[in-house]
């Protein structure tokens, strides 16, 4: 199951978000596609696949599979995959900096 970190990056924009995942290159976020993961991690927790776009989550029995570009970045536990949405919401609302799961 995959690691993150989420920091938030205002000088690049409201909502603009850095995503590193197990310790990798950070994926950049604007705002649009900050709230296009928080939003299909929502549908993919709900048991709805959203498995196209840029970014997609699908639900996979036990866990939930986030991919950018069509290309696996991380695995997440549902309680893993409510915290990430969590998180996200709250960078978003702009209440907090960095968030760690």
């Amino acid at each position: 199951m995959s690691s993150w970190t989420l920091v938030a990056r205002p000088e690049r924009g409201v909502g603009a978000i850095d995503v590193v995942i197990d310790g990798g290159d950070p994926l950049i976020l604007g705002l649009g596609e900050a709230e296009r993961l928080e939003n299909a991690l929502g549908k993919a927790l709900a048991g709805i696949d959203n498995a196209s776009g840029q970014i997609s989550c699908v639900n996979a029995g036990a866990q939930i599979v986030v991919a950018v570009d069509k290309i696996t970045v991380a695995s997440l536990r549902y309680d893993k995959a409510e915290l990430m949405r969590s998180q996200l919401k709250e960078l978003l609302a702009g209440n907090g900096a960095e968030f760690t799961g």
